[in-house]
């Protein structure tokens, strides 16, 4: 796990970044498979408080994967789902609030998501939610971004991403969820422990809940 989260708060704007990049492969049943596959950016921009707490803002986002994913327990090769397939964007405009000392919030009633699928033979499955043999998918609704950071010790940090997005043209229970919590406990200068939970779901994927979980020892630090 690779993650750059970056907030900077001018006179006039507020810039909050997140990169991640995330990869992970585990052995089961003699069989070594990809559990973890994620490359995202998203950059919010926000006017800063002034006279109101809540401003004009507008957020972008772009996430796919590194390598061909599978199915569990299958040994034909053939993947589910690969490099550029999909690519999901999303652009929204909206209300952004940053007065909050923990916490960045972002409403947006016009959110616009895109789905693209570069792989011929996923297009021609119809996967992931595009027409069976169309290249992308569009998408028109509304969006909630949540970020929370807290530095609770000189030791102990929480950061938190939620993301929902709801397509006007479908009923409420279709509608997208995602939950990325990190936990940070620092051993020894930059060296920590980090605990991360996620949550996702999304029905153009899999009709289900998904949660993944990992406990790890890496390098973390903080520049202000």
């Amino acid at each position: 796990l690779l993650r750059e989260n970056w907030i900077h708060k001018g006179p006039s704007f507020t810039t909050v970044h997140l990169l991640e990049g995330n990869y992970g492969l585990s052995r089961q049943a003699d069989v070594l498979t990809k559990n973890a596959d994620k490359l995202e950016f998203t950059t919010t921009i926000t006017g800063s408080p002034k006279t109101t707490e809540w401003n004009f803002s507008g957020q972008f986002n772009v996430r796919t994967q590194f390598a061909p994913g599978y199915a569990k327990g299958d040994t034909s090769g053939i993947p589910i789902s690969s490099f550029g397939a999909p690519i999901y964007g999303q652009f929204s405009l909206g209300l952004g609030n940053n007065s909050f000392e923990h916490w960045q919030v972002f409403i947006s009633p016009v959110a616009g998501k895109s789905t693209t699928v570069l792989d011929q033979v996923l297009r021609d499955k119809g996967a992931f939610g595009v027409d069976t043999g169309a290249t992308w998918r569009l998408e028109a609704g509304a969006k909630i971004t949540l970020n929370y950071s807290k530095q609770f010790t000189d030791v102990f940090s929480i950061t938190a991403k939620s993301d929902i997005f709801y397509n006007y043209s479908e009923h409420w229970s279709a509608t997208d969820f995602s939950l990325d919590v990190i936990a940070l406990y620092k051993i020894k200068e930059a060296f920590s422990m980090n605990a991360q939970l996620q949550l996702l779901r999304d029905i153009d994927q899999i009709d289900a809940w998904q949660r993944r979980s990992v406990l790890g020892v890496g390098l973390a630090y903080t520049i202000k």
